[in-house]
């Protein structure tokens, strides 16, 4: 009666994980989130209110689409304030050259194509409410439809 219980458990968290963010949704034009591509950490460094840092994640193409981004992969930083209740946005500290390159994220298992690392350095005034950071990335196929991944993550003490 457990393993049925603890397996219902599972399939409904993996039903919730696969529904669209409303608010990146609203944020990012397009409810494919998360889906054909996917966004990963590499080297966390916490952010905490005494040090800084930058985040290295992995954009990867899951899907059999060729995805087509800007050089900066269309990547915008948030942070969740527990007092505000919301999100808000923040600067991103590095600039991505050159301004107006194009990055393709090949189709999945064309190793090393299909995949993308990306820094992020997060600049913002901390409260001890931000509870974490999002980092969205947003392309299109080559149809010209929004595609998007986000990763949160959870900000340092």
């Amino acid at each position: 009666m457990t393993r049925i219980r603890f397996a219902a458990l599972a399939v409904l968290l993996a039903a919730c994980q696969n529904r669209p963010d409303p608010q990146v949704a609203a944020l990012v034009g397009t409810e494919r989130i998360n889906r054909e591509i996917t966004v990963t950490l590499i080297d966390p460094q916490p952010v905490s209110s005494a040090q800084d840092g930058s985040y290295e994640i992995l954009v990867s193409n899951q899907s059999q689409k060729r995805y087509l981004f800007p050089t900066d992969l269309g990547v915008q930083l948030l942070v969740y304030s527990e007092k505000a209740g919301g999100w808000r946005n923040v600067e991103n500290f590095i600039t991505y050259l050159p301004p107006d390159g194009s990055v393709v994220l090949e189709p999945r298992r064309n190793w090393p194509e299909d995949q993308v690392p990306l820094s992020v350095w997060p600049v913002f005034e901390r409260t001890s409410d931000d509870t974490l950071l999002r980092v969205t990335v947003v392309g299109h196929d080559e149809d010209g439809e929004a595609v998007a991944a986000f990763i949160d993550i959870p900000l340092g003490e």
